[in-house]
Order: C-alpha cells, then structure tokens, then sequence
C-alpha cells in the first residue's frame, strides 16, 4: 500500500451516498499499519463505518494505542509515512495523522486519531455509530444537518463541523448511558 499526502482537493469534501470501497480500504489500512505497529489496534469510525450513511468520503479512524505518551505513537506513524497537517484536532491528548491512499483507481483520504482505550475519541465515537446504526430516524437527522453544514462551507472542516455540533450533541443525548 502506498502512502501519499492528504489530498486537500474539494472532491474529498463532498457529501456522498455510503460506498463498501470505505470498509475494503479500512482493512487496507489495518493491515498495513497492524504489520508495522503491532501493539496498535484500528477501529474505522465516523460516517463511512456506518453502512448506508451518507458522508464525506474520508477514512476516519480511532488507532488505539497503550503508549503512554500518544505523541510517541504519533511519531511511529509518521515514521511508517503517515504525516502531520495544521488541524485544530492535533492536540496532546489527541494526535492526528493524515494520508492519502489509492484503492480501485480511486483516491481516499484517512483521519488516524490517537488515543487510548476508551477515551472519547474510542468509546464516544463508537456509541455515536451505534446509535446511528439502529436509528434511521436519527441517521437522516444527521445527514441533513451534514448537508447543511456543506452549504455553509464544504471546504472549510472546522466550519463544517462546527455547523453539525448542534445536532450531534442532540444525537448524543440520546444515547443510553451505563
């Protein structure tokens, strides 16, 4: 598999029906990253985990990890080509790396965010998918407040986020909590 930079083209920001090509270049990308990082475990998260979903088509991925320190892990991704951009969820209790990989012809971004077991980005994310999963009343809520928040700026993910955490934090409060 070869790892190239993020593709920061517009064609990655749109919002698209579900493809089963998002769940074959997950598994690309476990394998790939599992042989070179074994104490790591990958959990495809976000829209295109979620079958039938519409989405940006972008790789989202939880990459847990027991390194204490998740900058370190952060640097082992980059040592296997995996790189850092200026994003706003590159912190220290949460580092990203990005790529971008080739798959059936096509190019897919991916968002690899570091954590650890069950911290929000692990067990937040999956609950979120779950809810998702088995509620379509709520699936097509969150498509539309997607498609919203692309009207608002597709290019921009900070904005298009921002324009989505309304409804995501209605959708969160839905879910049952132990």
């Amino acid at each position: 598999m070869q790892i190239e930079a993020f593709d920061e083209g517009l064609d990655h920001r749109n919002i698209l029906a579900y493809d089963p090509a998002y769940a074959e270049v997950f598994a690309k990308v476990r394998e790939h990253v599992q042989a070179r990082l074994p104490g790591v475990e990958l959990v495809h998260i976000g829209s295109t985990a979620i079958v039938g979903l519409r989405g940006k088509p972008m790789i989202d991925v939880a990459a847990i990890t027991a390194r204490e320190n998740l900058r370190e892990e952060q640097a082992q991704f980059e040592r296997i080509g995996f790189h850092r951009r200026p994003v706003w969820v590159d912190r220290d209790e949460k580092p990203y790396v990005c790529a971008c990989v080739l798959h059936g012809g096509r190019r897919f971004n991916l968002n690899i965010h570091i954590c650890h077991r069950g911290d929000p980005v692990h067990k937040d994310s999956l609950a979120f998918m779950d809810i998702l999963g088995r509620r379509p009343d709520l699936r097509r809520k969150y498509e539309e407040a997607k498609d919203r928040a692309h009207a608002v700026d597709p290019a921009n993910p900070q904005i298009y986020n921002r324009k989505k955490e309304a409804v995501i934090r209605e959708i969160e409060a839905q879910i049952p909590r132990e």
